[in-house]
């Protein structure tokens, strides 16, 4: 296939609909928070910005109180537990409780009545959970307290929102269940502690001068600050036996089971088992001043233009550069948006990368294997054109050619050696062969005068019929005595023209005439602007054409000018040369030449 500045433009074309259709295909779920095929892979490098961003500070207004290995060990258990230690919070000054604790199950009542009495002692606030179909992520239910315990203190959810692997990437504030929302334990502690009143707007949660970033719907990213205890947390068992209110005096206080057999677990960047009640305590820090993660629909707009143009771009810089600069060009543009992304996080910006990832790295796939494609196949069609030149040049304008397109585009002036040949009594052997025969004569005849001259560095221009042009002395060619290397160029093609037969003519004795001279020449392409060749031209030239008929007129195999032999380095190569002085046709007075008979050149050879 010809590729045409239309086709390549039409092949552009092409592949940038196909990228923008895919991009297209990726877009919709995201941009509505639906789960999607490239999830895993978005949640695997949010967890990789986490590591590279590092731990954040949380802020001191909210403070764990664990009731972890130690403290479960003492004689106080359950609800009588969970009633001394509520006292003692109350009486060190916490401003709010959060409750992670489910009290569903039956108890003694006068247990149950002690923890009511504790929970009504401060502002509090327990745990209730909302229950999902198996078939559908929509809440059908819900768990509530036992009502002497909503009597004193509101109840709100405890949900949150985990991917494939467990780990919390949303906290629901508001859950909608019958028509009715449901606040989330976090959003009620932070309203409590702040003492504002929660205004939502389509992109946050507005508590006093605190606003908090929302996603679709009423879903909080959570920002994660670090491993398990990042958020201040002090054992329950130091609670047991006095308040502490250096410690817990106007904090929001959570309390909630760190112990290794007791409560919720999940999977964080930071850390592969961390207590519920941390994350619990991570979302109330993020309602009440602590570190947020911004997402919502104006975030999802940006991400569905930055895989769109990301993917437009890497396609028409491969499409339309050479492979060598549009795939490099393609790798930075992905790695620099990358890094926006990265900054963004840095900045608490929660920008998709694994979009603009899905959409980019498959069309830049795809459009790579059809430039390499294309590229191939232009690389096979020069190779062959460049073969095809090889054909009609000597090796060594070819090169030149390959090169340099513009090679001779301005005319050379030069000293150079013109070498001209011809086969003696051509015409009559011509007469006496048929037109096969001629060709393969003339053939044979070109291949024994291009191996003479191209091996000693010389360059046939043409073959004219049954002679040559050749020039010795070219800039670049490797003969260093291009006089000395003309001359045996010479020999050699008179002696080995006359060891060939021809099959037709066995009888038939092969001779040719060759002249030699230099001088000054010019070498340029000669011709029409569509068709051009290499030649040579000047006086030079026509003084060694010339010779041609010396030799004719004298029998002679080889006539050199006196020029050219006095730039002869080696003497014995004229040591069987006869000198004259003859006149040339069209030029005034006469010319030293060298001649070289039939005999001299055989024992020359």
């Amino acid at each position: 296939m010809m590729y045409t500045p239309s086709l390549q433009r039409t092949m552009i074309s092409a592949m940038l609909v196909c990228a923008a259709l895919w991009t297209a295909i990726l877009i919709p779920p995201h941009m509505s928070g639906r789960s999607s095929i490239i999830d895993p892979l978005e949640n695997l490098l949010l967890d990789m910005r986490y590591i590279l961003a590092g731990p954040k500070p949380a802020t001191s207004d909210v403070v764990i109180v664990a009731i972890d290995d130690e403290t479960l060990a003492g004689s106080i258990n359950g609800r009588q537990l969970l009633a001394s230690l509520i006292t003692n919070i109350a009486r060190s000054g916490a401003r709010v409780l959060a409750l992670d604790v489910l009290l569903v199950e039956p108890d003694d009542s006068d247990n149950d009545k002690a923890l009511a009495d504790a929970l009504a002692s401060l502002p509090s606030h327990i745990a209730a959970a909302a229950v999902f179909g198996t078939d559908t992520n929509a809440p059908v239910n819900l768990i509530w307290p036992k009502p002497l315990f909503q009597e004193v203190a509101k109840a709100g959810l405890v949900n949150l929102s985990t991917d494939a692997n467990g780990t919390p990437r949303y906290a629901p504030l508001l859950v909608n269940i019958g028509d009715a929302f449901h606040p989330s334990l976090a959003l009620l502690t932070a309203i409590t502690f702040t003492g504002e009143k929660a205004r939502f707007d389509e992109t946050g949660l507005t508590l006093g001068d605190i606003t908090t970033p929302l996603d679709l719907g009423f879903d909080m990213p959570v920002r994660f600050v670090g491993s398990a205890g990042s958020i201040p947390t002090i054992s329950a068992r130091h609670l047991l036996g006095a308040p502490i209110p250096d410690q817990l005096l106007g904090k929001a206080v959570v309390l909630g089971f760190t112990a290794s057999a007791m409560g919720d677990r999940f999977s964080t960047p930071f850390d592969e088992s961390t207590p519920g009640v941390e994350i619990i305590a991570t979302v109330i820090s993020q309602l009440t001043g602590g570190p947020t993660l911004h997402r919502d629909a104006n975030i999802r707009k940006w991400d569905a233009a930055h895989a769109l143009v990301l993917t437009l771009l890497c396609v028409f810089f491969i499409m339309f550069w050479p492979l060598s600069r549009g795939c490099p060009m393609a790798l930075t543009l992905i790695t620099a948006s990358m890094l926006v992304v990265i900054f963004a996080f840095y900045n608490g910006i929660w920008m998709n990368a694994a979009l603009p990832l899905a959409a980019a790295v498959p069309s830049v796939l795809v459009s790579g294997v059809l430039s390499y494609t294309q590229e191939h196949q232009q690389a096979n069609q020069s190779e062959r054109a460049v073969a095809t030149l090889r054909r009609f040049q000597s090796p060594a304008l070819a090169d030149e050619i390959e090169n340099n397109p513009e090679y001779l585009s301005i005319p050379i002036e030069q000293e150079l050696i013109i070498f001209f040949a011809d086969i003696t009594g051509f015409t009559g052997i011509a007469q006496r062969l048929a037109p096969s025969g001629t060709r393969s004569l003339l053939q044979m005849f070109h291949t024994l005068s291009s191996d003479a001259v191209e091996t000693r560095g010389g360059c046939v221009l043409n073959y004219m019929g049954d002679g040559i042009i050749a020039v010795f002395g070219l800039e670049g060619q490797e003969a260093t005595k291009p006089t000395d290397s003309a001359l045996l160029s010479a020999f050699e093609l008179a002696a080995t023209l006359s060891e060939h037969r021809i099959p037709e003519l066995p009888g038939e004795k092969l001779d040719c005439r060759i002249g030699l001279h230099i001088g000054p020449a010019t070498f340029s392409r000669m011709g029409a602007e569509s068709h051009q060749q290499v030649t040579v031209t000047g006086d030079s030239v026509n003084l060694a054409s010339r010779l041609m008929e010396v030799a004719k007129t004298e029998q002679a195999v080889i006539v050199a000018s006196g020029m050219f032999c006095e730039t002869l380095t080696d003497p014995m190569h004229t040591d069987r040369a006869h000198q004259i002085d003859v006149p040339i046709r069209g030029r005034d007075g006469s010319v030293r030449v060298l001649i070289w008979m039939r005999e001299a050149i055989a024992r020359n050879a």
